[in-house]
């Protein structure tokens, strides 16, 4: 089937088609006699994921892609790419490879790669796409944990394990993950220097870091404020101090957003608390999801609002903070009349913290549409629940 899917005229169809819609498609007739419909609308409906998830990939003449639940699991090319930039060295393998989008950028960083993958389909069409890219990674038909048997020392290995049972439930655990990380870690490490390990941004880090006993950084890795992947990095002699990141990886003009902290200063660390000044800061969804919530405060010299309300205020403007910034207008209350005196259009974005009523409950309550260039902030702070309207600063 790899071989007909990348005949030359079986790829010009496929671009040809690149801009229809796939359900469409699929009701005619394929006009190849040796390959189904169905595999050519695969093609074209997992190319046009590929436009954004892994452009380079997308771009590149003669590249074949997997079915939809692979495109869906594969990391994208700017999480590949970050992850490629804290790891480099001679030898490395990925246990896990699946499509090989982290195989393939984690490379570029080591002379010598190898990419595991059990299921036969995927490895030949990561061993077709390798080729294609001129790249020379080896590729093996394996089950890791028989893989990791034959593996010679390794500068790095890389897993992304599988996050579902065999009833293709999610799992929470990482134990439960398949393989199970927990049980390989001592054959894991005693074949390398370096283990990189992505889990789901579900599981809780502090209980991960605990299980796995030699972390030495973890990366909270959203894209454009949506948290996508953990990663554990450990070492031999990792485990006595972890360093955790919070990134936020954004596109065009814009930095990337970046904190770093430990849990030990984070417990240490005293945040005075105070009522809303000026300004009101809302930390990334990275930030949020590693537990930085007094490290954020204190190095940016903010005052929390309270104890269980993860905002922040200032009297003034705070540069390069990573986050979300407005400025307060004023204090209303959920009262119609007041809300069409101060909102015309009768919509604002709203957002609740530490409130004891929802954003649906708001929008029931008010009627208020969503959108608009207005923001509402229901919180408590150390005076009390408030109601702020607030405009958009970054």
């Amino acid at each position: 089937m790899i071989e007909q899917l990348a005949l030359a005229e079986v790829q010009a169809f496929i671009q040809e088609h690149l801009s229809e819609d796939p359900v469409s498609l699929s009701l005619k007739k394929s006009p190849f006699p040796k390959i189904a419909m169905r595999d050519l609308v695969e093609q074209i409906a997992s190319r046009q994921k590929a436009k954004y998830k892994i452009p380079s990939w997308y771009a590149q003449e003669g590249i074949l892609f997997p079915p939809a639940i692979s495109m869906e699991q594969c990391s994208s090319e700017r999480t590949a790419r970050y992850k490629a930039s804290l790891v480099r060295g001679t030898r490395m393998a990925d246990l896990t490879g699946g499509f090989g989008v982290d195989t393939y950028f984690i490379s570029q960083h080591f002379e010598y790669a190898v990419h595991v993958e059990s299921n036969a389909y995927l490895h030949e069409l990561v061993r077709h796409n390798f080729r294609v890219l001129g790249s020379h990674i080896v590729t093996l038909q394996q089950q890791a944990e028989k893989a990791i048997d034959e593996l010679e020392s390794q500068d790095l290995i890389y897993l992304d394990p599988a996050r579902r049972d065999g009833n293709d439930q999610k799992v929470v655990f990482l134990e439960h993950y398949s393989p199970n990380v927990v049980e390989m870690l001592p054959q894991l490490m005693n074949r390398c220097e370096q283990l990189l390990l992505k889990v789901s941004p579900m599981l809780d880090i502090k209980k991960a870091v605990n299980d796995l006993g030699c972390v030495k950084e973890v990366h909270v890795v959203a894209v454009h404020n949506e948290v996508k992947e953990l990663l554990f990095l450990m070492h031999k002699n990792g485990g006595d101090r972890v360093n955790i990141k919070a990134i936020n990886l954004r596109s065009g003009l814009h930095e990337n957003e970046a904190l770093e902290f430990t849990y030990e200063d984070e417990e240490q660390t005293d945040v005075a608390l105070g009522s809303i000044g000026q300004f009101l800061y809302e930390p990334n969804a990275s930030i949020l999801k590693a537990g930085a919530f007094k490290s954020c405060a204190q190095q940016f010299g903010l005052l929390k609002l309270h104890a269980n309300t993860h905002l922040y205020t200032h009297h003034s403007e705070v540069k390069n903070f990573p986050g979300r910034v407005f400025r307060v207008k004023e204090e209303i209350s959920l009262n119609k009349k007041q809300l069409k005196k101060c909102l015309p259009e009768y919509k604002a974005n709203i957002s609740v913290r530490n409130y004891p009523l929802s954003v649906k409950d708001i929008r029931k309550k008010t009627g208020l549409k969503d959108g608009g260039n207005h923001y509402i902030f229901a919180l408590t702070d150390v005076e009390g629940k408030r109601v702020l309207l607030c405009e958009k600063v970054k």
